[in-house]
């Protein structure tokens, strides 16, 4: 009987001085998925989480605050406005889906090669 009790004194002593528990990260305010095609070619695609900044895109901090500065509308970025770009014809499909700080993004659009997408959408694209 002793035995146990000592055990149980332990046991509440143990949990007494334990660390705080773990809490879960916050939810990303931001997820998106991120998708490009070329035609002929293959896929790309990557998730992209902000606020905090996570998911598999490559430069998902550079991506995040492109997107924050139009507003998490992918149809005002504009990285590059003077590139110069070929005027090869490799067609580009690109399309952003998911939620921006609670709003719904659904995005999509067709540049005349990679030079054009990469100038108007920065590293959101460059995957």
């Amino acid at each position: 009987m002793m035995r146990a009790a000592g055990t149980l004194m332990l046991c509440a002593a143990l949990l007494a001085t334990s660390s705080a528990p773990v809490l879960a990260a916050a939810a990303p305010k931001a997820r998106l998925k991120v998708v490009y095609g070329v035609k002929g070619g293959g896929a790309k695609s990557a998730y992209l989480n902000c606020a905090p900044t996570g998911g598999t895109h490559p430069n998902a901090r550079a991506a995040c605050r492109l997107l924050k500065q139009a507003g998490g509308d992918p149809a005002k970025l504009n990285v590059k406005p003077d590139a110069a770009c070929t005027r090869e014809f490799q067609p580009h499909a690109a399309v952003i889906v998911g939620t921006w700080y609670g709003k719904n993004v659904r995005w999509g659009k067709v540049y005349a090669n990679g030079c054009h997408m990469r100038a108007a959408t920065g590293a959101v694209l460059a995957l």
